[in-house]
C-alpha cells in the first residue's frame, strides 16, 4: 500500500484553529498596549502639569509680593479652595490642579500639587510635593 503525502483535513483543521487563537490573542494584546500607552500618555501630561505648578509656587516664593513671600498655608487637595486651585491645558487636555501649602520641617513650607484630568475625564490623578525655602 502507498503512503499518501501531505495533511489530512483533521490536521489541517486542528492547524486552522491554533492560528485563529493565535491571531486573536495578538490583537487583544494590541488592543490592551494602545489602552496603556494611552494610560502613560495621560499619566506624564499629569505630571508635567503638576510639575509646573510647583515650580511656578517656587517661583513665588522667591518674589517680594507680600502676599507670596511666605506660601500662606492652605489648601486642600480634595475640593477646589480658592486661591489654591487652577485649571491648565495641555496637548489638547484641561487638567485641574489643587495645591496645599502646610509648614514643613526647619523653616519650610511642603507644598503638595495634585493634578486631576477633566477634559476628558479620565480615572486617576498624579500628586507631587516638595519642601520650599521661604523668608
Amino acid at each position: 500500500m502507498k503512503q499518501a503525502d501531505g495533511f489530512s483535513l483533521v490536521e489541517l483543521m486542528v492547524a486552522l484553529v491554533i492560528f485563529a487563537f493565535g491571531v486573536l490573542a495578538g490583537v487583544a494584546l494590541l488592543g490592551s498596549g494602545y489602552r496603556w500607552e494611552g494610560q502613560a500618555e495621560l499619566e506624564t501630561q499629569m505630571t508635567v502639569a503638576a510639575e509646573m505648578k510647583v515650580e511656578e509656587l517656587k517661583a513665588l516664593a522667591g518674589t517680594e509680593l507680600p502676599d507670596t513671600v511666605e506660601l500662606v498655608l492652605g489648601g486642600d487637595l480634595e475640593s477646589n479652595t480658592t486661591g489654591y486651585w487652577d485649571t491648565a491645558e495641555l496637548d489638547g487636555r484641561t487638567f485641574t490642579r489643587r495645591w496645599r501649602i502646610q509648614a514643613g520641617p526647619a523653616g519650610t513650607r511642603q507644598v503638595t500639587v495634585r493634578v486631576l484630568p477633566l477634559d476628558p475625564p479620565a480615572a486617576g490623578y498624579a500628586e507631587l510635593w516638595t519642601h520650599v525655602l521661604h523668608e
